[in-house]
């Protein structure tokens, strides 16, 4: 409208307001004449509403009444209230079990007589109806005919809620036995929301009708409708502000449709006016609002772009700089006055700038087309800045390109911080794939190495573990930090004579690997381990302290036909134990030798897990015997797998491979079940077996379960024991081993020492563990016979057993000299092939029954020693 001059305005004004003048006269004459049938038409909206608040207020009571007749018909609610069940309880159950209607306080059953004979209450709520009123509704039930239930009502205004008491009756082969009384909160808002425009809707009985609605205006027309066969009766009073509602409605419809009707005449004397009188006025107005608002725009822009702090300069078509603003002069250091005719990249270019993205630049002003780029800029004094350019074209009245304008914005902040993390980056990544000691590739870095190289087609690639030898007796006499010195001397040798080509790796603990680069072969290989061991060898120094370690090799070769990372691995590992099985400090390569070995290994794993599966392990017995008296004092358990091919096989055929693969706790488990049943077979025959020992490994005494499955099994007066090796005493003398020691003993469990003297002898550890028995290795007993100095080290060993008020028990007894030497030395248990080679529970079981023992025999072989 301020486009338009006054006579403009005043003609539109003049159109609009006889056209709301002949609306406004329309509306008033129709609501003169629709008051008289406004009431008629109410009364009919309230009859129409109340039958239908009267039908959802029925379906609902149906669903309530169809629930409680369900419960009402219960087998044992029945007997419950005839008295031919008493179980209060249970009835508890069954009410809690069905549930109840939504809403519902509380329930309580009646008998034939009227007397209450259960209360169950749903809710904390409180009841809004007498005893006196419940016992009348009990009465009624009871007196009436019929089958019927019957309804009280009460509202409570303040919570928009109705309180129902329904009185079923609890009927039997037809006749009543009993009344059911169901007191619920009934939520009538719920159904009278969608109707409350039409007036004020209530709930009564026709009881109380009367002296409810006693009180209403004369002539006040109220509606009621009964809901169903209840006697619940819906009042629906009239909304007069409704009544005005309606008459609003009738005017705004009649005004629509004059609207409608009135808007085509004063429509076409608006088009027709405005084409003739407005349109030529407004027409030159706007040519004279948009000059004025182009200029305004123009020196805003101006404005803005002087107080900008984004630096911004124009240039004319051969790039020269025709204006500049106060950041440009700021940040470059140079005044308007310097710059103009002056090209930016000669301005602000500098020995690291980009002279290609200022061609970009060029490039684009040449075409016509806008150009982003990232440039370092050089100012007259101080630091390179990065700013982010961008020249854009500018276009004068005719759409042609008059001049260049461009925006330097400085992001030199967020280009050092991506440079910082950047940095960062590289460093997680340097630290993800290396080893923070040793600052050798870890095994995820050789992974990503092989992940390139497990193509069948790749070249030939050769792969070097090493394992230190006696890595653990640095740690455990000049501690972890002398261990972490020899870690980190090793990876420097590695590192002296190793190529970039190469990949060191840590692969964990005191294992390495090395990948040779490609071209590399086998013997490359070996020369670089016999190198690396070489330097190994010479003895490191730690805080004045000297140390020596090994090293053993394995070497594996993917000509060899090992192809797949995994495979490459497992041969190296391969050819390493085979090192450490030659005694260690040496070099081995993969080759079809230990590749058959691998594939037997294989073969046998995959046997042994079957076995498991098919109980194949068996517990063979090899007795032991009091050495004064020979009598029978126990039995060591020895497993023995049943190969359904091979037939009977030594621990040394499979123990090996299973330890490997991590089998070995579940043949011993085995062994161990079988074992016991065994004695308690044997028991149960009359052979009493004093003890029985098993073998178990360290992880195995830890295992909770150990003497849980020895107990549940009945042995009588057996004793179990448990061998540990020796090896034990040096390599876990952790707390938790020895507090699991201690909790075996207070158990009744008996723990024992194998191969004692196997060159692993620690004394300490032999005091703490305090052991029941100590088994002497049987490679210390067999030359006592014929040598001295074995006699000696054997009375050495018994000599420490006796300090320690320990058993000893002698194994490898091959002959009666070694029993009779054993003897008079002091041994107290002898066990060996003299005696018995490990046997069944069958064939044990026979030789028990004819075994008699004859102690003379062994004072004889004594005697006999000392005349010779």
């Amino acid at each position: 409208m301020r486009l338009l001059d006054s006579i403009s305005r005043r003609f539109i004004l003049l159109t609009f307001l006889g056209y709301l003048a002949a609306l406004l006269s329309s509306a008033v004459a129709v609501r003169l004449s629709s008051d008289a049938s406004l009431e008629e038409m109410q009364n009919d909206a309230l009859a129409e509403h109340s039958e239908a608040i009267a039908s959802s207020v029925a379906s609902a009571l149906r669903e309530i009444t169809l629930q409680l007749g369900l419960l009402a018909r219960q087998d044992d609610i029945l007997h419950f209230v005839t008295g031919d069940m008493d179980d209060t309880n249970h009835v508890y159950d069954l009410l809690h079990r069905i549930g109840s209607p939504t809403g519902t306080i509380s329930l309580e059953m009646f008998d034939f007589a009227g007397d209450s004979i259960l209360q169950f209450d749903y809710s904390d709520a409180p009841s809004y109806f007498t005893r006196a009123e419940t016992s009348t509704s009990v009465a009624d039930v009871l007196n009436g005919k019929g089958e019927e239930p019957k309804f009280q009502i009460k509202n409570v205004e303040s919570s928009n809620r109705s309180h129902l008491l329904i009185s079923m009756p609890l009927v039997r082969f037809g006749s009543v036995e009993g009344v059911m009384v169901v007191e619920l909160a009934f939520d009538r808002g719920a159904i009278f929301a969608k109707h409350s425009n039409i007036g004020r809707a209530t709930l009564t009985s026709i009881s109380q009708y009367d002296s409810e609605f006693v009180d209403l205006e004369h002539g006040q027309y109220v509606a009621v409708s009964k809901v169903s066969d209840t006697p619940i009766l819906v009042v629906l009073l009239p909304d007069r502000e409704h009544v005005g509602l309606i008459g609003v409605d009738i005017v705004r419809n009649v005004i629509y449709a004059v609207s409608i009707v009135l808007i085509i005449p004063f429509g076409f004397m608006m088009i027709v006016g405005n084409h003739s009188i407005v349109a030529p006025h407004r027409d030159l107005r706007r040519s004279k609002e948009m000059l004025r608002n182009s200029q305004r725009e123009l020196r805003k822009l101006a404005d803005i772009a002087e107080r900008c702090n984004e630096s911004i300069f124009t240039m004319d078509l051969n790039g020269r700089i025709t204006w500049i603003n106060r950041a440009f002069a700021d940040a470059s250091g140079y005044p308007l006055d310097e710059v103009l005719s002056q090209r930016p990249w000669d301005l602000l270019a500098g020995k690291d700038t980009d002279f290609d993205e200022w061609t970009k630049v060029q490039k684009g002003m040449q075409n016509e087309t806008s150009v982003n780029t990232q440039i370092l800029n050089y100012p007259r004094e101080g630091k390179p800045f990065w700013t982010d350019v961008r020249v854009s074209p500018l276009f004068d009245q005719f759409g042609m390109i008059s001049a260049f304008s461009a925006i330097l914005l400085d992001i030199s902040e967020a280009r050092n911080a991506q440079e910082r993390e950047q940095k960062a980056k590289a460093e997680v990544e340097f630290q993800a794939m290396h080893d923070p000691m040793t600052g050798l590739h870890n095994r995820r870095a050789l992974e990503s190495a092989l992940d390139g190289l497990t193509k069948p087609e790749a070249k030939a690639r050769v792969l070097i573990r090493i394992d230190l030898d006696h890595f653990k007796n640095v740690n455990d006499t000049l501690g972890h930090a002398a261990g972490d010195a020899v870690l980190i001397a090793v990876s420097d040798t590695i590192l002296k004579h190793t190529t970039e080509n190469d990949l060191a790796v840590r692969a964990g603990g005191d294992e390495f690997i090395i990948l040779l680069g490609q071209g590399q072969t086998r013997l490359d290989a070996g020369m670089m381990a016999q190198r690396i061991l070489h330097d190994i060898q010479k003895a490191m120094s730690f805080e004045g302290r000297y140390c020596r370690i090994g090293a053993s090799f394995g070497i594996a070769d993917a000509a060899d036909g090992l192809v797949t990372n995994r495979e490459l691995l497992l041969g190296a590992d391969a050819a390493l134990y085979t090192a450490k099985e030659q005694g260690r400090n040496c070099v081995v390569t993969y080759d079809a030798k230990i590749h058959d070995s691998v594939v037997r290994q294989r073969r046998t794993a995959s046997e042994i897990e079957r076995a498991l599966e098919r109980n194949e392990f068996e517990a063979f017995y090899q007795p032991q015997f009091d050495a004064q008296s020979l009598c029978f004092s126990g039995l060591e358990v020895l497993a023995r797998w049943n190969h359904p091919e091979r037939g009977i096989l030594a621990p040394a055929e499979f123990l090996h491979v299973a330890e490997q693969r991590g089998l070995l706790k579940e043949i011993e488990a085995q062994v161990f079940e079988r074992g016991i049943d065994g004695v308690k077979e044997l028991n149960a025959s009359g052979a009493f077996v004093p003890k029985v020992s098993f073998n178990v490994v360290a992880n195995q005494l830890l295992d909770p379960e150990l003497p849980e499955r020895a107990s549940r099994r009945d042995l009588g007066g057996t004793r179990v024991s448990f061998e540990v090796l020796e090896s034990v005493l040096v390599e876990d003398q952790s707390s938790s081993f020895l507090f699991r020691i201690d909790a075996l003993k207070d158990l009744g469990f008996g723990v024992e020492v194998d191969d004692f003297g196997s060159g692993h002898a620690s004394i300490i550890g032999l005091m703490q563990m305090a052991p029941d028995a100590m088994k002497i290795d049987q490679r210390l007993v067999f030359p006592i016979v014929e040598s001295q100095a074995a006699q000696r080290m054997v009375k050495a060993v018994l000599d420490i057993a006796k300090s320690l008020e320990t058993r000893v028990i002698a194994e490898g007894v091959e002959t009666i000299e070694h029993a009779a030497i054993l003897a008079e030395m002091g041994c107290d248990t002898l066990q060996g092939y003299y005696f018995s080679r490990p046997i069944s529970c069958k064939d044990l079981r026979a030789f028990l029954r004819d075994y008699r023992p004859d102690p003379t025999v062994l004072r004889c072989a004594q005697q006999e020693r000392k005349i010779g």
